[in-house]
């Protein structure tokens, strides 16, 4: 495969120009490739401008974060194991987005069954048991009077998380890159054109399970001391 880089100047411009020339100088499948710190609004616009470019060159925008370049990491007890049960903590708070979710927990992909579209993500304790047959009731974890109902047989169900290490040995095998390009492009096909879109995308929502929320709203009911941020 053969082609041409832009990375500086007007992109749109210059790779019309450049398609018209390779074109007529019988290079019709050389590829025209752009950089010059895109990001996603910039490859956007450009491809609303019709933009003749066949590869995008994605660095700087991509290993940085411009917005958050500190990630920061709070530890809080979900749970502490006794006797091989696990008993459920929570965290209280005044600020509701403080409040944290009790138990051990596991996390499911839900997905309409007509589309293969995102449904939502559902956090669940770890043992809970669902059959596709049967209807789901989702909780929002914040505004908890929003439940989402789905009927049975109009869902399916994929677990996220993968075991990684188990008594001090690795039992996971990386996947090669390839692999990892195919279940990334797969992702992305599961999710809504609205969700995709750069200005105002709708969410994919990170909903509780029956199971979980009542044991949360138990807990937050059942506690009746000071509360601290």
């Amino acid at each position: 495969k053969y082609g041409i880089r832009l990375d500086s100047g007007d992109l749109s411009y210059l790779s019309k120009k450049a398609r018209k020339m390779l074109d007529e100088a019988g290079f019709t499948d050389a590829t025209i490739c752009a950089s010059s710190d895109l990001d996603e609004y910039l490859i956007d616009s450009l491809k609303t401008q019709g933009a003749k470019i066949n590869s995008w060159g994605v660095g700087t925008n991509l290993i940085t974060s411009k917005d958050c370049p500190a990630f920061g990491g709070v530890y809080k007890l979900a749970a502490v194991e006794k006797n091989g049960t696990f008993m459920p903590k929570i965290k209280l708070s005044e600020n509701q987005w403080k409040i944290t979710n009790p138990g051990n927990k596991t996390i499911y992909r839900v997905y309409e069954k007509e589309t293969g579209k995102i449904k939502a993500d559902l956090i669940a304790l770890v043992g809970e048991k669902y059959n596709e047959n049967d209807p789901l009731l989702l909780f929002d974890p914040m505004a908890t009077w929003k439940k989402t109902y789905l009927k049975a047989g109009t869902y399916t169900l994929r677990e996220m998380l993968l075991p990684i290490i188990k008594n001090g040995e690795c039992v996971y095998t990386s996947p090669s890159v390839m692999d990892i390009r195919a279940y990334c492009k797969q992702e992305l096909d599961t999710l809504w054109d609205e969700t995709r879109r750069l200005v105002n995308p709708h969410d994919v929502y990170v909903d509780l399970s029956n199971e979980l929320f009542h044991m949360k709203r138990t807990l937050l009911d059942s506690y009746n001391g000071n509360i601290h941020q």
